[in-house]
């Protein structure tokens, strides 16, 4: 198994697991943060963000095998999505003036990872040695 397919792997995974629980026990996204999921629109808004957006991450990393022509955007959009939720996580800090070692900064070194990961499995399927890439016929 090559560095890429591993990595693209465990983000998978990671996406996978955390859409799964936000699927089966909705209740229990906003219980880690000290919220509650107290009515059936609040469970089924969490399983519809928290399990259906992950979900589709780790749906579309696992069908990105590496060998199609679309997976490099599949992992850079994914990667990009996760840099995004930890820039978002860090401005929340920011702006409360608080970051409490769990969950929120777990959260947040759990999605700074994964977009490291994803862009290091990225430049892995990308890196060509001399004579190898699109130029090689000229």
């Amino acid at each position: 198994m090559t560095l890429r397919s591993t990595l693209r792997r465990s983000a998978a995974g990671a996406y996978a697991v955390i859409g799964v629980v936000a699927a089966l026990a909705p209740a229990r996204v906003p219980g880690v943060f000290g919220g509650t999921a107290g009515t059936p629109e609040a469970r089924t808004e969490v399983r519809a963000v928290y399990a259906g957006i992950p979900l589709a991450l780790a749906g579309s990393l696992a069908a990105a095998s590496g060998s199609a022509p679309g997976d490099d955007a599949v992992l850079r959009t994914v990667g990009a999505a996760s840099a995004g939720m930890a820039a978002a996580r860090l401005a929340g800090c920011v702006a409360e003036r608080r970051l409490a070692p769990w969950p929120t900064g777990a959260y947040l070194v759990l999605e700074a990872a994964l977009a490291v990961a994803l862009g290091v499995a990225t430049r892995a399927g990308t890196a060509r040695g001399p004579l190898q890439g699109p130029t090689a016929s000229l």
